[in-house]
């Protein structure tokens, strides 16, 4: 489950009442409501009560004219199949951590689950104005509260675990340089820091046992990573010269722990690397592969080598142009109907896996309707241009 809060839109006017109601209907195209309940309003509890509970709601907002922002609205989403591990009771008890983890525990509220074509998600509207006391709560660094509070409701009712903020650490670590992304953006192909990340784990096992330098540099060189000093620190370096902070694949990676353990920094010996190469499994070897995985690529990828050898040899204005993957797919589009089918499913990965493509436009597949095939490819071939 993840809990997201919602901020208040700049411009917008803060209204409770609105919001309310929305959780109420459930007005999103193909959502309905799925469970309700109101907290602390002498109105009730039911949503029959609504109405009256937003007055009194109102009431209390009220005393606090100079305040803007008076509502902290939270959504919580579930993992496919969690709705049918949770009863109503189950639904308000998490509601309740969370309200109390924030402060609001006593604060009034409005709170309801949806069902929909994407997800099974809750909505809680919490008064930020306490009933009583008037005081206006403003959660500190809710993100860690809120990803705490997930963790355990996901361990006490047995639901999917989703990493949270509270594991910020190894998002950031899995996180994709700004580098990287614009290598993938630009040619669809997977960046030598995925290839790192995609590994990680059995390779910071193996520098576990590293004794020396040699030794780091030799587990290395099975995955086609390269150990160099850069500036005051140290990277990771792919055959073909991409680069990465090696501290960004582990803090016990970085030079200084490094050199607590092995002294200062020492070249790989050239007379070990013929001994090396022979055992890693080929799988663990950084080489160039699209991004997108589709049965019907790896013909498409050997046309594309192929291509690409015959105009190195053959220097030309198409040879340049044909600069990977990405541009091979743009140019085989207008012959091969499946091409554009996978150029979508690559457009969509990117988006997915939220990596941000430095294009001068963004295209959604769900604004694809609106677009041929050709003014595609030429927004794509122009957004490329170095």
């Amino acid at each position: 489950m993840i809990a997201t809060k919602i901020g208040k839109k700049s411009g917008v006017p803060d209204n409770y009442t609105r919001l309310g109601e929305y959780i109420a209907a459930a007005e999103e195209k193909g959502e309905k409501l799925h469970q309700f309940w109101i907290r602390n309003c002498n109105a009730g509890t039911n949503i029959e009560d609504l109405d009256l509970a937003l007055l009194e709601i109102e009431v209390v907002r009220r005393q606090k004219p100079d305040i803007a922002d008076k509502t902290y609205h939270l959504v919580v989403s579930f993992r496919s199949g969690d709705q049918d591990k949770l009863t109503k009771e189950d639904l308000m008890a998490i509601e309740e951590e969370y309200a109390k983890a924030l402060g609001y525990g006593d604060h009034q509220r409005v709170a309801g689950t949806h069902i929909n074509t994407d997800n099974f998600h809750m909505h809680i509207a919490f008064n930020k104005v306490h009933p009583e006391t008037l005081k206006v709560i403003t959660p500190h660094r809710d993100f860690k509260i809120l990803a705490k509070i997930s963790r355990e409701m996901e361990k006490k009712y047995g639901l999917t675990i989703d990493p949270g903020m509270t594991d910020g650490k190894e998002r950031d670590r899995n996180k994709l340089s700004p580098a990287a992304r614009n290598y993938e953006a630009h040619t669809w192909q997977e960046s030598f820091q995925r290839h790192v990340l995609k590994h990680r784990e059995e390779v910071l096992e193996g520098l576990g046992k590293a004794t020396n330098w040699q030794e780091a540099h030799e587990l290395l060189a099975g995955y086609d990573i390269s150990l160099k000093l850069r500036g005051n620190g140290m990277v990771l370096v792919s055959p073909d010269g991409q680069a990465m902070k090696a501290s960004q694949l582990d803090r016990s990676c970085s030079k200084k722990r490094f050199e607590e353990r092995f002294g200062v920094f020492e070249e790989r010996q050239r007379k070990q690397r013929k001994k090396v190469e022979h055992q890693f499994k080929s799988n663990r070897r950084y080489k160039p592969r699209p991004l997108v995985r589709h049965r019907n690529i790896p013909a498409l990828w050997r046309r594309y080598l192929n291509t690409r050898k015959i105009m190195n040899r053959q220097p030309s204005l198409a040879a340049r142009s044909l600069r990977n993957w990405k541009m091979f797919l743009l140019m085989e589009a207008y012959q091969d109907p499946l091409v554009m089918v996978l150029i979508m499913a690559h457009r969509e990965m990117l988006r997915t896996i939220s990596i941000t493509p430095t294009f001068g436009h963004t295209h959604s597949l769900q604004s694809g309707k609106h677009h041929t095939a050709q003014s595609l490819i030429y927004d794509l071939l122009r957004d490329n241009q170095p």
